[in-house]
């Protein structure tokens, strides 16, 4: 082969090769960044809109279906689904894939400017971001102390650590759970306002006239110049408190009444919407979000490293500190993986040490894993990968196969070393022979994992840097044998050393097998057809094992923490629910498994959904604890069902980044014509679910009802009275919701005055006396025009392709697979639903999985065509696609032994499987075409090629199982994702190894030809 011959002859081109691979590579390694998952974009846009006070319909009717209107002329777009909660509206925006998401976010946003001419006043331009599979937070902060009220702390944290934050390199933002934004507060006394004849519209127009500061210019001389500054803005509470109210529904006010007089001023901060706790005592919580592509575990260490500065400037009693670090299982997976690299390295060294009997051989054939591996990390780099748990995956299950091509050259070449050629000619002759073999297999392999890049969906974007790291790995890896082992091999081969006492034993093992297995393939050879039903037999029966194995989307990895919702009965307040979720914090405080627990009742910012809450557990560490987190889970709900009056969902399976919408195992939507049918077909849905005990934690956010009191006008009072409805509706929204009037500075920061009822007036009793002025300059109470009626709202509102529906959420009980609990799902719908009304699943699994069907059968037609243009035969390549029968049927009986599922993980690893069951084939039928073109009979020359392959096919076998054992039996951070990779390449090679020795053999004696003459021009 030219390669080889140019290499050995150029020993220095040679090296510098391998030289130029290993240093690019480590600079390459030392930039790649450190993620959980590939930095990949959902092919989805988020839109998210506040409109301050008002109820999901509302916010269904002003806010979605206009933005709806105009989003849904826009092409590409695959689904589009929307939220209406407590003063917030949020759309999800999914493309095709072959969108472009960059133009999309464009489109989008042109697109939303024309929706916000249709939209109420005071919506304000909603947030449009993209979806990532890295757009969780980093980790969490805490900020607690003893000594500052709740004023003082939240301005700390505006204004003393917010900032220091966000500079942080690395850090795109900064939230807050349970801040509360500083302000001044207005609270008006409703009997004051009877009292003197006013509105609550004269109080804010009074803030906004008494209370502003505009440029007044300067005064200019021919030699100075002074600006001029009118200061009538409010300052202090005193300021606020003399501010004199002038003007009594427009008209001139000539009794003199200041603001105190009819609201208590004081500084405070917003409503109280969030309590937030860790570990039972009062904090501020902040999630970090690093930015798009960065090294998380970097980031995550910077933010550590800014926590101690800070914390060295807070005041006394005050504590800022890292509650919750979720790059700590991304430290433990990469640890792991790393590990798994390293230990995987050290077992094929082993094997080769042993079948080579020469540390000389031992050491060429290692150094292709340096010049493969690490040579790999300057192409990642290259191609914006990173250090994740798919790319390093590759790399861990490539080392068997990087050093297979080494392998079978150098015992090739070894081979001719011992029939007496020096090593210089035993190396001419050794790769010229093997060198085709050498780039059939890896061809192979190419054709198999390039075509994952196809998968369809979200999958096949995270997949593809672990199919093209696996491909530049074995790329290289065919590199190095054709180019560098064969010149170390005529600088270096050493065949003389005899070995110590466990080198011959494993060379007597070797020879027995070999006499053996030569006897066994004389009397296959003699019993064709038998053995070829035999073989077809064995198949079947091994394929019948898949009716025992579970399927399911993807493992649930054991990550040290656990989400947890808390759910009070409809219209409970913010200290009901709180009072509930503190009995929760009693009974989880005393569980010796858990390190740390988070509580945030009540709604965020913008909702006021004061019967939720959200929890996080951070367990202890795995070598600190007996049980793993599904044990705990279970444990944990049977101990918190005693609590009443408060529905608690443990959430201990996170679903993958490659899953559903929301994150959980089960998630579906229940559509149909009318939204009181879906909600009762969710709640007979719901028992069933919860009776099969399949499921745990079923729930929907879509049926909740929140009490609500309708102010409904009564227009012709109203007309009578001169009272126009927009009257009515300002009065309220500034009483009861509340509203900005103006803005003060205090140090150096700009706040809201914040108008409204005092708390205690803010009742349905008190509002029905409020004043309104009508167009005559009368005084009309609120109850003279309006109806009050109660009633029920919607606690959100659920939208897909702009219908309503109902989302249901579920989690799986212990030890239970994800496709029976789907499967009995389908089955009972079938029965509950009428016609009209549907379930449709957010991911759904048969689908994924036949995805990547489709994928390893466009990889075998790749590869056919490749082995067929390398023999130039059409009968070879289905010789050597014999083995993957036998491949497959070793995988699926490895999964049902180990007690594994079928999922798209192990699917993986059944196509890795195939492209490497395939060599052991490839090697036979190769070098039989060699012998006879060199003029041996079939039967002979089958016979010789299989004696001589023997040992390079044992060899590459143990290497590969030797490689694929640490991911297999090492239990530790995401190894629920390895393992199924690696049981199904150990149980596939394996067995595929057995019968290929056999049936290959025999049915290339049936099905070859009479071998090709090769036509040559004369």
């Amino acid at each position: 082969m030219k390669l080889s011959s140019i290499s050995i002859k150029n020993p220095v081109f040679a090296w510098m090769l391998m030289f130029s691979l290993i240093l690019f590579g480590a600079l390459g390694f030392t930039k790649l960044g450190i993620n959980e998952n590939p930095d990949v974009d959902y092919p989805s846009i988020s839109i998210s809109y506040e409109y301050e006070g008002a109820t999901p319909e509302v916010v269904e009717k002003d806010v979605l279906e206009p933005a709806e209107s105009i989003l849904v002329s826009m092409q590409g777009i695959k689904d589009m689904t929307s939220t209406a909660g407590r003063g917030q509206g949020r759309i999800e925006l999914e493309f095709s894939l072959d969108k472009n998401i960059d133009f999309a976010l464009q489109e989008v946003q042109t697109l939303l400017g024309r929706a916000q001419r249709l939209l109420p006043d005071t919506v304000e331009t909603p947030t449009v971001t993209k979806s990532n599979a890295a757009d969780d937070p980093v980790m969490y902060l805490a900020l607690v102390s003893t000594t500052l009220n709740e004023r003082e702390l939240n301005i700390l944290f505006k204004d003393g650590i917010i900032d220091q934050l966000t500079t942080i390199e690395g850090v795109s933002e900064v939230r807050a759970f349970g801040a509360r934004d500083p302000m001044m507060r207005v609270d008006v006394k409703a009997e004051k306002l009877e009292q003197y004849q006013l509105t609550l519209s004269d109080i804010v127009e009074t803030l906004k006239r008494e209370s502003v500061e505009l440029p007044a210019g300067k005064f200019e001389t021919p030699e100075t110049e002074t600006s001029l500054r009118v200061l009538g803005e409010g300052r202090t509470v005193e300021d606020f408190n003399n501010m004199i109210i002038n003007r009594r529904g427009g008209r001139a006010n000539y009794v003199p009444i200041r603001l105190s007089d009819v609201a208590h001023i004081y500084a405070g901060v917003e409503n109280r919407t969030r309590i937030s706790r860790v570990n039972r005592t009062p904090s501020l919580s902040m999630p970090i979000y690093k930015q798009r592509g960065v090294n998380a575990v970097e980031v995550a260490d910077r933010v550590k490293e800014r926590v101690k500065e800070i914390s060295n400037n807070l005041p006394e009693g005050t504590n800022l500190s890292v509650n919750f670090d979720r790059t700590s299982f991304i430290r433990l997976s990469i640890n792991e993986l790393l590990q798994n690299l390293l230990l995987s390295v050290l077992l094929t060294s082993l094997v080769c040490w042993l079948f080579l009997n020469s540390m000389s051989a031992t050491i060429n054939i290692l150094l292709a894993i340096p010049t493969a591996i690490i040579g790999t990390f300057a192409f990642m780099y290259l191609m914006g990968f990173s250090l994740n748990t798919f790319s390093l995956l590759g790399l861990t299950l490539a080392i068997g196969i990087v050093v297979d091509d080494a392998i079978v050259m150098l015992e090739n070449i070894v081979r001719y070393a011992k029939k007496g050629h020096d090593k210089v000619q035993a190396s001419f002759k050794g790769s010229s022979e093997i060198a085709f073999a050498v780039l059939a297999t890896t061809a192979v392999l190419v054709a198999i994992f390039a075509p994952i890049t196809m998968m369809p969906g979200i999958e096949g974007r995270f997949f593809r840097e672990f199919a093209l790291t696996i491909c530049i790995a074995v790329s290289l890896s065919s590199l190095e044998a054709l180019t560098l082992a064969p010149m170390r091999c005529s600088q270096f081969l050493n065949v003389a050393s005899e070995g110590i006492f466990i080198h011959h034993w494993v060379d007597s093992a070797v020879d027995f097998g070999k006499r053996t297995y030569v006897k066994c393939l004389n009397f296959a050879l003699g019993h064709r057809i038998k053995i070829l039903l035999t073989s077809l037999v064995v198949i079947f029966v091994s394929f019948t094992s898949l009716n025992f194995i579970d399927k399911e989307f993807a493992p649930e990895s054991d990550r040290g923490f656990m989400f947890v919702i808390f759910i009070a009965p409809d219209g409970k307040s913010l200290d009901y629910t709180n009072a509930k979720v503190k009995e929760y914090e009693a009974i989880v405080e005393k569980n010796e498994n858990v390190r740390r627990m988070i509580v945030a009742v009540g709604g965020g910012r913008g909702a006021t959904t004061g019967n939720r809450g959200f929890g996080v557990l951070i367990l202890k560490d795995r070598n600190e604890r007996t049980k793993t987190q599904f044990e705990i889970a279970s444990d944990l709900r049977k101990e918190l069902a005693g609590i009443e009056g408060i529905k608690i969902i443990i959430r201990d399976r996170m679903g993958s980044a490659i899953g559903g919408r929301r994150g959980s195992p089960i998630e579906f939507t229940i559509t149909g014509p009318d939204a009181e049918i879906q909600a009762q077909l969710y709640k007979q849905l719901e028992k069933e679910m919860r009776e099969s005990k399949l499921m745990v934690g079923v729930r929907s956010d879509d049926i909740g009802e929140l009490p609500e009191v309708h102010i409904i006008p009564d227009r012709i009072k109203a007309q009578q009275r001169g009272v126009e409805v927009r009257t009515i509706a300002e009065a309220l929204n500034v009483g009861v919701g509340g509203v900005s009037a103006t803005k003060y500075t205090e140090r150096g920061r700009r706040y809201d005055v914040f108008v409204q009822l005092k708390e205690e007036d803010r009742t349905r009793e008190n509002i029905s006396s409020l004043l309104l002025q009508n167009n005559r300059g009368e005084f009309v109470t609120l109850n003279d025009v309006v109806k009050i009626e109660d009633a029920f709202g919607p606690q959100s509102i659920y939208r897909e392709n702009r219908a309503r529906g109902i989302r249901v959420d579920a989690n799986l009980n212990t030890d239970v697979a994800q496709s029976k609990a789907i499967a009995f799902i389908k089955e009972v719908s079938k029965n509950v639903l009428p016609k009209g009304y549907y379930i449709k699943f957010s991911k759904d699994l048969n689908e994924s999985l036949f995805s990547v069907l489709m994928i390893m059968v466009l990889g075998l037609v790749i590869a056919y065509m490749v082995l067929a243009s390398q023999f130039n035969s059409f009968s070879d390549p289905i010789t050597v696609f014999l083995a993957i029968p036998f491949g497959l049927a070793g995988s699926f009986i490895a999964l049902w032994l180990s007690g594994s599922t079928l999922n798209i993980y192990s699917m993986i690893g059944i196509l890795l499987t195939m492209g490497i069951v395939k060599k052991t084939s490839i090697l036979i039928v190769e070098f039989s075409n060699q012998l006879r073109d060199e003029g041996k009979e079939l039967t002979d020359a089958i016979l010789v090629a299989c004696e001589t392959r023997f040992r390079p096919i044992i060899m590459t076998t143990f290497t590969t199982l030797a490689s694929a054992l640490p991911a297999a039996i090492i239990v530790g951070a995401g190894s629920e994702t390895r393992r199924p990779m690696a049981l199904v390449i150990i149980g596939g090679v394996f067995l595929s190894t057995i019968f290929t020795l056999i049936v290959v053999p025999c049915f290339y004696s049936l099905i070859a030809r009479p071998r090709r003459k090769i036509l040559e021009e004369v």
